[in-house]
Order: structure tokens, then C-alpha cells, then sequence
């Protein structure tokens, strides 16, 4: 496929880029928390596998594991492995 066929078939690129730039703006935030959540969750495992028995370090890995399962419940596109930005420009599959 030729690059310009691209661009001709999907209208206006400037207004599809912008909807990118504005969606990427919006989930920033929940791009930082997420990821944020899984190292402290990693460093939370690790130190619970050094001391099984602290009590503070289960809760605390419960914890980041509930709000990690809710955020990909309420962000399900955030744990697929693909390209958010797939769903504005590609067309439905089907």
C-alpha cells in the first residue's frame, strides 16, 4: 500500500492526528499510574519473598494488586498489548 493511499482513503490526517494527540493527552495520567503501580508491585513482591511473614507488605501487595485489576477493568486496552491508537484510525474489523 502506498503511503499517500493511505492518507487519501482515511480524509483528513491533521484531524485524525489531533484526535490521537488529544486521546494520548487524556490518558497520560493513567499511563503513569499504571506503571507506577506495577513496579511498586514488583518491589512489593520481592520484599514479601525476603520476609513471608510481613503482614504490612501483604496488604500493601493486595492493595497494588486491586487497583491494578481496576484500572485494566476500567482501561481494558491498557494490559492487550496493542497500540491504542489502532482504534481511531483502523477500520472495524468484520
Amino acid at each position: 500500500m502506498r503511503v499517500m493511499s493511505f492518507f487519501e482513503d482515511h480524509g483528513d490526517v491533521e484531524a485524525e492526528l489531533e484526535s490521537i494527540y488529544k486521546f494520548r493527552k487524556e490518558v497520560q495520567h493513567v499511563e503513569r499510574e499504571y506503571l507506577e503501580l506495577r513496579i511498586l508491585l514488583r518491589d512489593a513482591k520481592a520484599a514479601l519473598r525476603a520476609d513471608p511473614e510481613a503482614g504490612e507488605m501483604r496488604v500493601r501487595v493486595h492493595h497494588y494488586k486491586r487497583r491494578l485489576e481496576d484500572i485494566e477493568r476500567q482501561y481494558p486496552w491498557i494490559s492487550s498489548g496493542k497500540a491504542r491508537e489502532i482504534g481511531l484510525w483502523a477500520p472495524p474489523a468484520g
